[in-house]
């Protein structure tokens, strides 16, 4: 992806490189053909000029027609020259010109040559005056190089001057707007001041901005408030049902029937409890109502977790290693998500493990990630199941009473929360790994020694 403002500034140099080229291409063929033009013209001052020296001292001056019939002049360069011969009628008052090669003392020369017929005592005579074509090539040449030199540096110029005019117009768009919207993290810290620019569009798409952002935090602020309303209607209910429940139970007048089927609706208030819980907390993460500036030691977060699950752990025998680097620190989190995320991976590791299995939870850094891997070589889980484990109200295992889809659905919300990603590897029969990927920009780590 290119930014606007190289975007704006190749394609000004990419119109003026077509220009370039076009007004090369027409200066050579101006300067071929004024170049030519005028070696012309000198030619033809160089035949008035003999003319006028011929009317003065008289042809006899030059050739002696009983003697020689062809008189030859040449400058010590051999890059002009003039010849006077005798001539036919046929040529009187004409001017040829013509590219010939001429042998001047045994070497060939490209000459441009002007022939003219003129008659003096009833004689014609024949004048032809040359120039050395290589020289007019050469003068060309220097020419043409000169002015794609001129056109070289005028390009740079405006290429120079495009890319400082483009700057200046998208000031404000690189200086405000992009800034806002890079800076970003929630609608309360968004940067709601107007733009001062001169330029209408700018200013339109700033206020266009702002008054979206309103709009979005109008409507997070009536989801946090559904939010909390949607806790406070339902947990009221359910819990004056468990107080009654409760009453019942302890109720002298109880007939011992229903005893059973009151523990049984207690059971399912109380996971209709949890799924609610879940469901809100679920809600507030992805309202992003959560902070993200506390700071934790990773080790000691897994600790505690081993250490408030070991009881069900230990009911199945199974063994967690905790092999996090004592000096891995954590920053820019929410410690208590943090923690919800690990404890209901180790929690799901030791509920589909087998007896006498083992976790193991590990940390290491690749690349721009920080990576928290969950192994353990329990029953595993089948390749067509994977793609659904994250989903809400999925079950893994369909036949077991426990867990209800919301854990993993949970562990995903805070992984996204933490802008980071979470896949999982496993095999039917050898276990499972929950792999999870933090980016290093917003998770720092400090591993020493």
């Amino acid at each position: 992806m290119m930014r606007l403002e190289l975007k704006l500034a190749l394609i000004g140099a990419l119109s003026k490189i077509m220009i370039f080229f076009i007004l090369l291409i027409l200066m050579q063929q101006v300067i071929d053909k004024q170049a030519l033009r005028q070696t012309d013209h000198d030619l033809i001052k160089m035949k008035d000029k003999t003319m006028d020296i011929v009317g003065k001292i008289g042809i006899n001056s030059f050739l002696n027609i009983e003697k020689d019939s062809v008189y030859a002049s040449y400058n010590m360069l051999k890059d002009e020259y003039i010849t006077i011969d005798l001539d036919t009628k046929e040529s009187l008052g004409k001017l040829v010109f013509s590219d010939e090669a001429r042998e001047i003392e045994g070497d060939d020369f490209d000459f441009r040559i002007l022939n003219y017929g003129f008659e003096i005592n009833n004689q014609y005579y024949n004048l032809e005056v040359g120039k050395n074509i290589q020289l007019i090539n050469s003068l060309n040449k220097m020419m043409k190089n000169i002015s794609i030199i001129i056109i070289l540096v005028v390009l740079l110029i405006t290429i120079i001057f495009d890319v400082g005019i483009n700057k200046y117009l998208l000031n404000p768009l690189n200086k405000m707007i992009i800034r806002k919207l890079k800076t970003i993290t929630s609608p309360e810290t968004f940067d709601f001041s107007e733009l001062k620019s001169s330029t209408s569009d700018f200013v339109y798409l700033n206020n266009a901005l702002n008054e979206l952002m309103h709009k979005v935090t109008t409507i997070l602020k009536n989801q946090q408030k559904f939010t909390a309303d949607v806790s406070h209607e339902l947990f009221t209910p359910i819990s004056i049902m468990q107080t009654k429940l409760e009453n019942l139970l302890t109720s002298a007048n109880l007939p011992e029937k229903f005893v059973s089927s009151i523990l049984d609706q207690q059971n399912n208030l109380n996971r209709l409890q949890q799924i609610i819980k879940a469901l809100l907390l679920i809600a507030r993460i992805e309202n992003d109502q959560f902070s993200k500036n506390e700071t934790i030691q990773f080790k000691e977060l897994v600790d505690e977790i081993i250490l408030n699950i070991e009881d069900r752990a230990e009911m199945k025998n199974i063994t967690i290693e905790n092999l996090v680097h004592p000096n891995d620190t954590l920053s820019n989190i929410n410690k208590s998500l943090i923690y919800i995320l690990m404890f209901n991976l180790v929690s799901n590791a030791i509920k589909y493990n087998r007896d006498g299995g083992r976790i193991r939870i590990i940390c290491f850094e690749t690349g721009n990630t920080f990576c928290i891997e969950v192994i353990d070589n329990g029953i595993g889980i089948d390749n067509d199941q994977i793609s659904n484990i994250f989903n809400r109200f999925k079950r893994v295992d369909s036949a077991s009473g426990e867990g209800y889809g919301l854990g993993l659905s949970i562990v995903n919300s805070i992984v996204g929360f933490h802008n980071g990603f979470i896949e999982v590897q496993s095999v039917k029969g050898e276990g499972s790994t929950f792999k999870i990927q933090l980016p290093l920009i917003n998770v720092k780590i400090n591993a020493i020694g």
